[in-house]
């Protein structure tokens, strides 16, 4: 009788260590990869929401100045200052609104009723808006107000008179 020695199946350790090499080399590429796409996803996400509070707050002082029944400009600073009676505040119905610098950065401050002062407004309760390089506002003509917030310049028509 003859004797066959049995055919053993199997992987040897070498191939078993060569697959584990190539496997964790093929991971640790998509992991690499997979941080650096999340970081650059989060960079994208801050630049947009800057992008929104710079658009939300022009977009608020466009309004404010288009419904404004009386709008005062003081440029004696380095910064102008906006004193508005408005129609189109941040509050619904009529409101007194100061847009100011303060630090570098445009604040404003909205109270819900005409009374008062228009001159008058408390820099502890403004709403802080957007950082500034430069903020300048002029009247064109008496309808027309010309305002450059960070060297972009905006021309906003006021509809009450």
């Amino acid at each position: 009788m003859k004797c066959y020695k049995e055919k053993a199946f199997g992987f040897t350790l070498l191939e078993i260590l060569v697959v584990i090499v190539i496997v964790s080399l093929f991971f640790s590429t998509l992991i690499g990869s997979y941080f650096f796409i999340v970081k650059k996803s989060l960079k994208t996400m801050k630049g947009s929401r800057n992008l929104y509070k710079y658009a939300k707050a022009i977009y608020n002082l466009e309004n404010a100045i288009k419904c404004s029944k009386n709008i005062k400009i003081d440029n004696s600073k380095n910064f102008s200052t906006l004193y508005l009676y408005t129609y189109c505040g941040i509050y619904k119905g009529f409101s007194k609104e100061v847009f100011f610098v303060k630090d570098n950065t445009l604040y404003v401050y909205a109270y819900p009723y005409e009374f008062g002062d228009i001159f008058f407004y408390d820099e502890k309760k403004a709403i802080k808006l957007i950082p500034v390089i430069n903020f300048r506002a002029e009247f064109i003509n008496n309808n027309i107000i010309k305002f450059n917030i960070n060297n972009k310049h905006f021309i906003v028509p006021i509809l009450i008179k």
